[in-house]
C-alpha cells in the first residue's frame, strides 16, 4: 500500500535519489531553485513539498513523482535503475 503524502516515504526517496544524483543538496536547491532550507526540511521528513515541487525534482532525476511521494522497495529501485540504464544504452546506439 502506498503512502502518498507522507513525510517519511518522501525523505528516503529523496535521500536516495539525491545520493544517487551525486550531487549535495545545497547544489540541488540552487539548481530547482528552492530555499536550501526547504529542501532541507524536505529531506529531513520535516514537511511536505507542493506537487510542483515534487514534479520540479521528479523531471530533474528523470523519475516519475510517485518514485519521490510512494513508499517503494529495493527491488523497485533496482529495476528502475536497470531500465533507465538500458535506455540509455539504447539512445546511445541511435546516436552513433
Amino acid at each position: 500500500m502506498s503512502n502518498i503524502g507522507n513525510k517519511e516515504t518522501m525523505s528516503k526517496n529523496l535521500k536516495y535519489y539525491i545520493e544517487r544524483s551525486g550531487k549535495d543538496r545545497k547544489t540541488l536547491a540552487e539548481i530547482w531553485g528552492f530555499p536550501y532550507s526547504t529542501v532541507t526540511d524536505w529531506i529531513n521528513g520535516n514537511k511536505y513539498p507542493r506537487i510542483d515541487r515534487i514534479e520540479v525534482m521528479a523531471d530533474y532525476f528523470g523519475i516519475l513523482k510517485s518514485d519521490l511521494s510512494e513508499e517503494r522497495t529495493e527491488e523497485h529501485r533496482e529495476m528502475r535503475k536497470k531500465n533507465d540504464n538500458l535506455a540509455d544504452s539504447v539512445l546511445d546506439l541511435r546516436r552513433d
